[in-house]
């Protein structure tokens, strides 16, 4: 009894126990804010991608560099696997599909679709088969 008693009363080791019951909280917790701001500077790249790649469109049909969807779609994939965007190439979805008849007469209009699969960025954390979709119009000038 006097052992129980001494054990109680000694208060040394309350630290190392505290820390080891609330340590995985906190890191679990810590992990968790990095991945959601790593979701979040990636659903800012596919919109910013998106925005420059209608400015893109526009830009070299002014330029006379008519380019078809297919063309498109490939200047926009590599544009967004480069600087600043840096989305990962295998993850990237870029659809430039013609609307007929355009809504503006006399220009041609397309459909930008930019998918992004999400990655597991912290392995085990994640729900399964997040895709960032994001879609706009480009109007250009014939």
């Amino acid at each position: 009894m006097a052992l129980v008693a001494k054990l109680c009363r000694d208060k040394r080791g309350a630290a190392i126990i505290e820390f080891a019951l609330l340590a995985p909280v906190f890191i679990a917790l810590m992990m968790g804010v990095v991945e959601v701001g790593l979701y979040m500077q990636n659903y800012n790249a596919v919109h910013s991608l998106a925005t420059d790649a209608t400015r893109f469109a526009t830009v070299e049909y002014q330029k006379n560099n008519k380019l078809d969807p297919a063309g498109l779609e490939n200047n926009i994939a590599s544009m967004g696997t480069e600087s600043p965007y840096n989305l990962n190439p295998d993850n990237l979805h870029v659809s430039v599909d013609p609307v007929i008849p355009s809504e503006v007469n006399g220009a041609l209009q397309f459909a930008l679709t930019v998918d992004y699969d999400l990655p597991d960025l912290i392995g085990g954390t994640s729900i399964d088969n997040i895709t960032i979709s994001y879609s706009r119009q480009i109007f250009v000038l014939d």
